[in-house]
């Protein structure tokens, strides 16, 4: 399945291959139509000459063109066309045709240094007496050619290209396997070019959903994705800024709730006692509760940004001391402990025993008021809070921390309880589950393991 996942290296390695090819083929096409148009002008000895540095070879100790050699139709089109070869002991060998006897001895009164020249007389009606003389590593050693005899029109535009070609065959050649090498070489090479890409990845990963002040910095980003850095940042932002506007429009409307529910509460203390004036004060406390709680969600979000010294121990049994009177008089025994004397964390106390008072009354609203509430503070400075009750199910440890989620509408509560003390928890940079599998329910407050990094005084 990677296979079929888009690959930013497969696409630019493709890319790179693909313009190297279109901008190969489209010199090489305008190349060949600017050598079309010049054959006329420039064909001649030297181009015969080009092809003969390819055809040439050796049999019985003497040179000689290869059998099929371009050259034979050279010289049907042009029966004057003549060639000889000299190694470098000055031995001349014919190789095709016969000169002109007055330029065969103007070949030999040379000196054999004389390595190049286009020779010929300006008046020439054909030019056929126009000779080229061109030293050429050939079969055995270098060879000097004189070739002559070349009528117009008789070296076509293919055989001009070809020879131009084979003259710097090398050198395409070796173009050639730098492209393929660079081809090659660009899905090991792009990963290094992308590699400034990881850093902005981590400080993607770095950032803290419960922080909406969070931003990739934009210190050191290549250019190249710095813009991919700013768009999202810019998401960020309005994300922020919709965020803000949801936690103010839930405060406003908490505010605006809490008048009229004072007012009611106020009437219904008039009316007689009867079973509804009962029901009727149970949905106002479950009102007057969710407005509290929704509150304390915006009073809360910046919680976790007030850090002082917190002494577990001491918040969970001031916390367990408060609830005592209620949870005994609902049927409950209440125990604490602690297997530290002291447990310092740095975090923000009311917010705290705000969490571990939730967990509490979580406990009493569904215990089945019997059995006991234990508070405990452990050894690697968390809180946990259990009761006797039936438990929480697997398959709902996760969505009882979302907000207004409630697992029993037939208990009093809004759903934002446990909501409540995940949100905490996260701005301390801990977490809230439900651990264990024994009877009842266990909740288990931990902590950011960075605390123990702090001055443990506490032993």
């Amino acid at each position: 399945m990677s296979l079929l996942r888009p690959s930013l290296v497969r696409r630019l390695a493709l890319g790179f291959a693909f313009g190297a090819v279109s901008v190969s083929l489209m010199l090489l096409a305008l190349l060949t139509l600017w050598m079309v148009g010049q054959p006329a002008a420039n064909a001649g000895p030297s181009s015969v000459i080009e092809l003969l540095t390819h055809d040439l070879t050796r049999a019985g100790g003497r040179l000689m063109v290869k059998p099929g050699s371009r050259i034979f139709g050279i010289a049907r089109r042009s029966p004057p066309l003549w060639i000889v070869g000299q190694d470098s002991n000055g031995n001349a060998t014919l190789l095709l045709g016969r000169p002109p006897a007055q330029t065969l001895a103007a070949i030999r009164s040379l000196p054999i240094q004389f390595k190049t020249a286009d020779l010929g007389k300006v008046d020439s009606p054909d030019r056929t007496t126009d000779f080229s003389i061109r030293e050429i590593v050939g079969p055995g050693g270098s060879v000097t050619l004189f070739v002559g005899g070349v009528r117009p029109g008789a070296v076509t535009a293919m055989d001009w290209m070809l020879g131009f070609f084979l003259r710097d065959v090398e050198f395409y050649i070796s173009l050639g396997l730098i492209c393929l090498t660079s081809m090659a070489g660009a899905p090991f090479a792009i990963p290094i070019v992308l590699y400034s890409v990881r850093p902005v990845a981590k400080a993607a990963g770095r950032l803290d959903p419960s922080d909406l002040d969070g931003r990739l910095s934009e210190h050191r980003v290549v250019k190249e994705i710095l813009p991919l850095v700013r768009a999202f940042n810019a998401v960020l932002d309005r994300l922020s800024h919709v965020f803000d506007q949801r936690r103010r429009f839930i405060a406003d409307v908490a505010h605006e709730l809490r008048a009229p529910l004072a007012v009611l509460s106020a009437q219904i203390e008039t009316v007689p006692d009867d079973p509804r004036r009962v029901d009727l004060q149970r949905t106002l406390y479950r009102l007057n509760q969710m407005v509290g709680q929704m509150l304390d969600v915006e009073r809360l979000t910046l919680a976790g940004r007030r850090r002082e010294p917190v002494d577990l121990v001491a918040l969970a049994r001031e916390a367990t001391a408060d609830v005592a009177p209620l949870a005994l008089s609902s049927g409950y025994e209440i125990a604490f402990s602690a297997e530290r004397e002291t447990a310092i964390v740095e975090g923000d106390w009311h917010a705290i025993t705000r969490a571990v008072s939730n967990l509490l009354g979580n406990a009493i609203a569904h215990g089945d008021a019997a059995g006991t509430i234990e508070v405990r503070v452990t050894d690697d400075r968390a809180i946990e809070v259990s009761d006797e009750g039936p438990g929480v199910p697997p398959d709902a440890r996760t969505r009882i921390f979302e907000p207004f989620h409630r697992e029993r509408w037939d208990r009093d509560g809004c759903g934002l309880g446990l909501h409540l003390v995940q949100e905490i928890m996260a701005s301390h940079g801990g977490k809230a589950a439900v651990v264990g599998n024994g009877p009842g329910a266990t909740f288990r407050l931990s902590f950011d393991r960075a605390q123990d990094a702090l001055i443990d005084a506490d032993g």
